[in-house]
């Protein structure tokens, strides 16, 4: 099925304070910039990162600097269903799996949709469109793959509906699984910015807030090595329970430590050592790591939320009467 990539629908950073002069007369949040990434599920690694000073910048817009090899399967919102970008990657030699957008890729049914089965979220259905070729090469035949969910999505949605250019051994079911993989991308981004502090609200200049942005993107490759060498060393399933904060925690702890003990200069050997001599000292170095005190700690069922008193609103109250109400402790008089 090809090397499955997901590419990011535009990561727009945070606000950012009003420290440079611009911002100090708008209440008006700053926005730094944006990226666009390209994302390998199987192995965790962000593979390019498209960089943008113009938050305001459409991401389809960046589409023409993004890189595309043979071979490779695409896997992305709707937001990049756009057949110019379709068409391009098809003629790298690429597939793509792409949620559809009727605005910017019109396409024309061929025969009615065909019933392929259910998968854990929904019923699977499949049909053949043609699709219009925007650079003159003429209609090409395609697969829309329409998955009618069992519950609707956060914005109401009761179907998802994807377009393939994948060989019609590739069964619809399989395709409609394989494109849940894109949201991996959401929980990478979600540790950058939340233990690698990847966005930083003092650095208003897009160049240094970018800047800072893609050091953290490095460190997460980092990361990710890191947890291949441990699914190698302790299996997948193990590495499945690992907490990220006690990873990137250890790691922040023992660096320093073991840099002086080990200075720089003593690791030269790695750059000059093979890929698989590397990967060999790492995978030997993993076998050795306590992976039982870095379990991440499942949290039980939500409780539901209390009712708030339908009383007069009051701006503050005071967290020791409350506590003390709620103990049976009367006030004193």
């Amino acid at each position: 099925m090809g090397n499955p990539k997901s590419a990011y629908n535009g990561n727009v950073l945070a606000g950012t304070e009003h420290r440079i002069t611009p911002l100090r007369t708008t209440w008006s949040a700053g926005l730094p910039g944006m990226t666009l990434a390209l994302y390998e599920p199987a192995s965790g690694l962000i593979l390019d990162l498209v960089l943008e000073e113009d938050a305001h910048c459409q991401e389809r817009a960046l589409l023409d600097q993004v890189l595309i090899e043979r071979g490779q399967l695409w896997i992305a919102d709707r937001n990049f269903c756009v057949r110019t970008f379709l068409f391009r990657i098809a003629r790298q030699g690429a597939s793509y799996l792409i949620r559809w957008h009727k605005t910017t890729c019109p396409v024309e049914p061929v025969g009615a949709l065909r019933v392929c089965g259910r998968c854990a979220t929904g019923e699977v259905f499949e049909q053949e469109i043609l699709v219009e070729d925007p650079d003159g090469g003429g209609r090409r035949r395609l697969h829309r793959i329409v998955l009618k969910l069992d519950r609707p999505t956060r914005d109401g949605e009761t179907e998802i509906v994807l377009v393939t250019n994948l060989p019609a051994e590739v069964s619809a079911i399989l395709c409609a699984v394989v494109s849940r993989d894109r949201w991996q991308i959401e929980g990478h981004f979600q540790t950058l910015t939340d233990l690698l502090h990847c966005e930083v609200r003092s650095l208003g200049y897009p160049r240094a807030a970018l800047s800072a942005f893609s050091m953290p993107v490095v460190a997460g490759t980092a990361l990710a090595v890191l947890k291949g060498n441990l699914r190698a060393a302790h299996g997948d399933a193990m590495v499945e329970e690992l907490s990220d904060f006690a990873l990137v925690s250890e790691v922040a702890e023992i660096y320093p430590g073991m840099m002086m003990a080990i200075p720089s200069g003593e690791w030269s050997f790695v750059r000059q050592g093979s890929v698989t001599a590397v990967a060999a000292m790492l995978t030997e170095l993993a076998t050795q790591v306590p992976v039982e005190r870095m379990l991440r700690s499942r949290r039980g069922p939500k409780k539901p939320r209390p009712k708030r008193s339908s009383g007069k609103r009051i701006h503050h109250v005071s967290n020791k009467k409350l506590l003390d109400q709620a103990r049976g402790k009367h006030p004193p008089n």
